[in-house]
């Protein structure tokens, strides 16, 4: 659905004369504005290395390499010097961070991050932890971790999937996961956890050992689910360490038991919460719906809570970037914490096109009939989520639930909007 793609154009000049399969030998090679890739990378993802030997051909190659890594927006190749003593210039402009995708892997229980990125950087040098939006790579990954998996005697089913910003996960990712087989939690052994700590982790703890494994970058991660009731009660702070995982294939997929050390921390309280309003949600409004007060327990929750209308008002009005953030100042001392609170609007999306799955002829019809959110109006996900709730007239629609994807499209800051339709009941 994403159609951002980058197309790199290569361009070849030469201080040398030219001859039709001269022969030219590397004493340097330098790559002007290399932003945040090694020398040692950069020389790897185009193939060319001091000493090597190379013609005009191999040098245009070398540079369509590096353009076709889909990192770079343009890339030139020069030659400068003698024949014997050729220094190669490679004029290179890398896309700027803020436009990649952050990749996160949810659930390879069987690969350690050092694992999974030393594999993937074998086919992606450049490969930082981040991708191009829409990049060919992702499917060379999907490949590569299978291969990985295999590897372990593992016969699993890589997909991937852009997720988009979220409250809770301001960040649009690319999440890897193994679709096939499921992982859940078997088991959970945590230590380090104190007696007046057990009553409030107990739940939790048992909650995510029945529960998918999950260590993604797109919010509700295993690790977050046994952390949540520390979390709304205080603990700031409290956290996770030397995890180890233990997985295992059963009859009905694979399980694993995760390991890990209980930090708590100490409990906070709010020194105070702090917003200079915004053009959507003034500062009085604000304070007006605030479900977190100067005195109150620093809970997450009810901070999550307290900026949820402002949230909400950026993305009804399409701004599907929106990014929301409450800075903690912490006084380790007091064991307090003041929030100032921001909002970064980002750029608002239109809808581009709305495809429906699996209506009837007078489904589809009494959908066109009511969805009102045509291409060209700005993108509504509370409409979406709501649209089936309020329009009961529709009648047609009665029998049927919906789920919905929205794919953006960050160059055209346009969404298409996919609803698929199950007959059993709205929800």
């Amino acid at each position: 659905m994403r159609s951002l793609c980058f197309l790199a154009p290569v361009l070849l000049a030469t201080t040398i004369p030219a001859a039709s399969g001269q022969t030219y030998t590397a004493a340097k090679i330098v790559f002007n504005h290399p932003g945040q890739y090694s020398q040692a990378q950069l020389e790897a993802a185009a193939g060319m290395h001091v000493g090597a030997t190379f013609t005009a051909d191999d040098l245009g190659n070398a540079a369509q390499r590096l353009a076709d890594s889909g990192f770079f927006d343009k890339v030139g190749g020069t030659v400068q010097g003698s024949l014997k003593a050729t220094t190669v210039l490679f004029d290179v402009s890398p896309i700027d961070r803020t436009q990649l995708l952050h990749v996160g892997f949810e659930n390879f229980v069987w690969l350690s991050h050092s694992e999974i990125e030393d594999a993937l950087r074998a086919k992606a040098p450049l490969f930082q932890d981040y991708l191009p939006e829409n990049s060919p790579l992702q499917d060379v990954f999907a490949t590569v971790l299978t291969q990985a998996l295999a590897a372990k005697g593992i016969t699993a089913k890589v997909a991937y999937d852009t997720e988009e910003p979220t409250l809770a996960a301001p960040e649009r990712t690319v999440e890897f996961r193994i679709a096939t087989p499921s992982i859940r939690v078997a088991n959970v052994k945590l230590g380090g956890v104190s007696p007046d700590l057990v009553p409030l982790i107990q739940k939790s703890v048992n909650a995510a050992a029945k529960s998918p494994y999950n260590e993604g970058l797109a919010g509700g991660t295993t690790q977050d689910a046994i952390l949540a009731p520390l979390l709304d009660a205080g603990y700031i702070q409290a956290s996770l360490s030397k995890i180890a995982l233990a997985p295992a294939v059963t009859s009905d997929g694979a399980s694993v038991i995760l390991s890990a050390t209980l930090i708590p921390g100490e409990v906070y309280h709010v020194a105070g919460i702090s917003f200079a309003g915004s053009p959507l949600l003034s500062a009085e409004a604000f304070a007006a719906t605030e479900k977190l007060h100067a005195g109150d327990v620093a809970s997450r929750a009810r901070l999550i809570e307290t900026l949820m209308p402002l949230d909400t008002a950026y993305r009804r009005q399409g701004y599907m970037d929106v990014v929301v953030q409450a800075a903690p100042a912490i006084d380790a001392n007091a064991h307090q914490v003041a929030y100032t609170v921001s909002v970064t609007p980002g750029e608002q999306y239109r809808i581009h096109q709305v495809t429906t799955n699996n209506l009837d002829p007078a489904g589809q019809a009494d959908f066109e009939r009511g969805f009102l959110m045509k291409a060209g109006e700005l993108y509504n996900p509370e409409y979406v989520r709501t649209f089936l709730i309020k329009n009961t007239a529709l009648k047609a629609l009665e029998e049927y639930s919906a789920t919905y994807k929205a794919y953006a499209d960050t160059n055209t800051h346009t969404v298409d909007l996919v609803v698929t339709f199950v007959r059993g009941g709205r929800r």
